[in-house]
């Protein structure tokens, strides 16, 4: 909830600087635009933009399209297609760059920044907003000083956070917001010092800024902003298990379904796919156009020296073409046989390090122990220790059987996955009493997942137990595995370890990570590493089912 309202009447003045017809229609539609979005109505909104952008299209007015542009891409945001706003901003800010219009400039800069700052992408996310934040300190335009700040801030609250530098720019944009009466802003900050307070566990101080920002949200008549603030105060009850969290949740829940119902998306899609159909029979109009005026200069030439140049042509490049498909159908076979080659032998080389190397070393390293520990145990303990690692030995051999069988399988549900998972880890720490591990399962939905998915999931899980107790020096790990979606689970590995060096490790090329990676890459899976030095590691797998 990072994003401004870009209609205001002092903004369509500074863009409609002349009074045609045309104008005054696009002024209207802008109008009606902002009046349906304060009313919820928001594909009526995004229709009225678009309606103004094509007239836009028409003329030549660098600011005009600037604007537009920035308008649909803001209606795009509100109703969650992203992807599609962020390429209007872009289009926005090369239009307000061409024409020096510093007014739309910030604001397309501010919200492509936003958007990035959402998706984690820090740095690029921080050059847009700072050469926003550059261009506004030359104005004395408090109110958007106020919400770029803010959101700079939100960008120090996303991993690796940096709360002592996310409240400068609080303090900073509350500064801002004391010298403007727009109530909108004020609660903006506000949620950023509950989200602050609420980082930092400072619940009572997170709620009371939370609940501040809902008031000013409902005083501004303000939808989004009540949703926002609700959202937030939600999680912050949650967290201090106070048990008004309920309640805030169904008015959250009450006010999504009043603004956003579920015909309108298919408005929405209506809407695009009727501007995007009328900007394409243009296109072909014109082209159409084109190829008569083009049909007409070859009518005009001497069509027996054409069509005898046309028959030579056609005789050599099916010649070349004929060539051409044997020598690349040859080619495909050879690199289709050496990937297939090399594939298996990548993946024998990662099942032996993930799964069989980690037992072995598991054999060696409790071998050594009793090598240099002759006199701590007794003999009938010593026999039940060499008795175990047999067992493990024997389990290596069963894992590379195992291996063949998941592969021999039609499917695994995750269930099955979380299950041997656990009786691996299990075996693993049987003899190492000082860590100890906890499983939460949320499985509410057993999704089915490949034989080729589920082993990957099933290496990649194992690298990080391993990693855990090789190289993490910790006294806990938690396993948890999520199923709550159709579409979507996830595996989290967690320690409170020392922690390692993300980049340091990047850098060395460290196989094991990499190896994680390519697995993860291959399943089409989410791998994400966070680690704080002697905080601890998390290692999170998120998988789409298709």
């Amino acid at each position: 909830m990072f994003f401004f309202r870009t209609v205001t009447v002092c903004l369509i003045l500074l863009v409609f600087n002349t009074n045609t017809s045309a104008q005054n229609t696009v002024k209207e539609l802008f109008l009606n635009a902002n009046n349906n979005f304060t009313k919820g109505n928001y594909a009526e909104a995004l229709n009225c933009n678009i309606k103004a952008l094509k007239i836009i299209e028409e003329g030549k007015d660098c600011a005009l399209h600037a604007y537009g542009y920035l308008q649909v891409g803001t209606m795009y945001y509100f109703v969650h297609d992203k992807k599609t706003a962020l390429q209007y901003f872009y289009k926005s800010l090369r239009y307000a760059d061409s024409c020096k219009v510093d007014s739309l400039m910030h604001k397309a800069l501010h919200n492509i920044g936003s958007i990035y700052t959402e998706q984690g992408k820090i740095d690029t996310a921080l050059y847009y907003l700072t050469k926003a934040k550059q261009i506004l300190e030359t104005t004395k335009n408090y109110s958007d000083l106020a919400k770029i700040n803010a959101v700079l801030a939100q960008l120090y609250f996303n991993a690796p956070a940096d709360y002592d530098k996310a409240k400068l720019y609080i303090d900073e944009a509350e500064k801002n917001v004391e010298k403007t009466t727009d109530d909108n802003w004020k609660a903006f900050v506000q949620i950023k010092y509950a989200i602050y307070y609420k980082s930092t566990n400072n619940l009572p101080s997170a709620i009371r800024h939370a609940k501040s920002a809902l008031q000013l949200y409902e005083k501004a008549g303000s939808s989004e902003g009540r949703m926002y603030a609700l959202h937030v105060l939600t999680i912050i009850l949650i967290a201090s298990r106070d048990t008004s969290a309920n309640s805030s949740y169904y008015k959250l829940y009450a006010l999504k379904d009043s603004v956003f119902k579920a015909e309108t998306a298919g408005k929405i899609a209506d809407y695009k796919t009727l501007y995007e159909t009328e900007k394409k029979q243009k296109e072909n109009d014109l082209l159409l156009q084109k190829n008569k005026v083009n049909q007409l200069e070859i009518d005009s030439k001497n069509k027996t020296i054409i069509g005898l140049l046309v028959s030579i042509l056609l005789i050599v490049i099916l010649v070349f073409w004929r060539v051409s498909v044997s020598n690349l159908k040859k080619r495909e076979k050879e690199l289709e046989a050496q990937q297939k080659l090399q594939f298996e032998r990548e993946r024998i080389s990662r099942d032996l390090h993930d799964n069989v190397g980690a037992q072995l070393s598991y054999l060696i390293t409790n071998i050594d122990w009793l090598l240099e520990h002759p006199d701590f145990i007794n003999a009938n303990e010593s026999k039940m220790r060499l008795s175990t690692l047999s067992d493990t030995g024997k389990q290596a051999i069963l894992t590379l059987r195992q291996t063949i069988w998941a592969l021999n399988n039609k499917a695994l549900s995750v269930e099955e996955l979380a299950d041997k998972f656990k009786q691996f880890a299990i075996k693993m720490m049987e003899f190492d009493n000082s860590i100890h591990i906890h499983f939460n399962e949320q499985i509410q939905l057993n999704n089915v997942l490949s034989p080729g998915v589920a082993l990957n999931i099933f290496r990649v899980c194992q690298e990080a137990l391993n990693n855990c107790l090789k190289h993490a020096r910790c006294n806990h790990i938690e396993v948890s595995f999520i199923s709550n979606s159709v579409t979507k689970f996830t595996f989290e590995i967690k320690d409170d370890g020392i922690g390692f060096d993300i980049d340091n490790a990047k850098k060395t090329g460290h196989y094991g990570l990499q190896n994680m990676k390519f697995r993860a890459k291959e399943s089409g899976a989410e791998l994400c590493f966070q680690s704080v030095k002697n905080e601890g590691t998390k290692v999170r797998l998120e998988i789409l089912n298709s």
